[in-house]
């Protein structure tokens, strides 16, 4: 009998470059809320983006327009 694993995006590791990209759109969405990125709010901002990024959307500005709607 053969094991099957399969590898979900959300299980792969964050590189240096994907996190540059997300700080940045963090640091974009937080700015524009007048938000300071420690609040417990910039951290669920942080994270919708992170999620949005593992789901497949890559793109900086699509990640700040989007993580803006979910919250």
């Amino acid at each position: 009998m053969m094991l099957r694993s399969s590898i979900h995006p959300h299980d792969l590791p964050l590189f240096s470059e994907d996190l540059d990209l997300l700080s940045q759109v963090l640091d974009k969405v937080c700015d524009e809320r007048g938000l300071v990125r420690t609040t417990p709010e910039a951290e669920r901002i942080g994270a919708v983006i992170i999620q949005l990024y593992r789901q497949g959307v890559k793109d900086g500005g699509k990640l700040a327009d989007l993580a803006k709607t979910y919250l």
